[in-house]
């Protein structure tokens, strides 16, 4: 049975207030929101034994700009979901909710609403224009104080052994701006719409299976742009059936190898450089969904 995806969830959030929202956008669909740490916020969190500081909090595959979707973004650009209030008409990304309207407190993030069941025939993109049925989510909270390890993420969808997701190795903003908080710190909430698939594509890389992105890189430090390295997987079409999502978030120290290999470099030309990452600290968020 089709099922509705535009209803909106309004997630009460009433520990994180008063704070202005950053946005950082990753490729190739995936962006970081965050929401600052206040002052209903106080004091340290009574683990101390754990020294790795990142919390899982949530994470889901929620309604997106599927098929049926009319229009998944504002007028301003940004899609309508993950939405944070600003308090203020002067909130251009989300400003009012309700009916009546009002402004939109602080305290509220609108989401898009999570199902277990999902339409294969939307999910499936047979084509590189296919829409994403979907939108992942996932949701940390951040009190690690490290601000020198950049901030890693991948996230990958398998039905048994098979890929039908994989994001790569992505490289979002370099060195984590949002240990900064320290402890407490801020919600991260990582979203990207997402499909299934080869997108009509074969081989290593293909569909939903991306490849480099943004590398090899130019030089022995951070572009300064989200990156993204491939994993060499091959996707496949996906088919009627449980999924298995897997994202992983990560701290990691970055170390550069210069190579004036042509077969490495590619497109980037030589010299270029690999980079492979000591992890520091990480969370893994699994859950499952259904194509029907």
């Amino acid at each position: 049975m089709k099922r509705i995806f535009q209803v909106a969830v309004v997630v009460l959030v009433v520990a994180f207030c008063f704070g202005q929202m950053a946005l950082a956008e990753s490729v190739p669909h995936y962006k970081v929101t965050v929401v600052p740490s206040t002052a209903h916020r106080t004091g340290v969190h009574s683990n101390a034994a754990d020294t790795n500081n990142l919390y899982a909090l949530w994470s889901a595959f929620a309604g997106g700009p599927e098929a049926s979707y009319a229009s998944p973004f504002n007028t301003d650009g940004y899609e309508i979901w993950p939405c944070f209030g600003g308090g203020t008409a002067a909130n251009t990304d989300c400003p009012s909710i309700g009916n009546p309207t009002q402004d939109f407190a602080t305290t509220g993030v609108v989401v898009g609403a999570p199902f277990f069941t999902w339409p294969l025939s939307f999910c499936d993109q047979t084509t590189t224009t296919a829409l994403p049925c979907g939108q992942t989510e996932t949701w940390y909270e951040d009190d690690s104080a490290d601000t020198t390890d950049d901030l890693l993420y991948s996230i990958v969808a398998q039905q048994g052994t098979s890929y039908i997701v994989d994001s790569g190795q992505l490289d979002l903003v370099g060195p984590n701006p949002y240990g900064a908080y320290g402890n407490p710190g801020v919600v991260v909430i990582i979203s990207g719409d997402q499909g299934f698939g080869t997108m009509g594509q074969t081989g290593v890389n293909n569909g939903n299976c991306f490849g480099n992105y943004n590398y090899p890189l130019t030089s022995n430090s951070n572009p300064g742009v989200t990156y993204a390295i491939a994993s060499g997987k091959t996707c496949v079409a996906p088919v009627s059936g449980l999924v298995t999502f897997t994202a992983i978030t990560e701290l990691g120290l970055p170390k550069y190898t210069k190579s004036t290999s042509g077969t490495v470099c590619g497109v980037v030309g030589t010299p270029c450089y690999t980079v492979k990452f000591t992890k520091k600290k990480s969370i893994t968020q699994k859950w499952t969904i259904w194509l029907d």
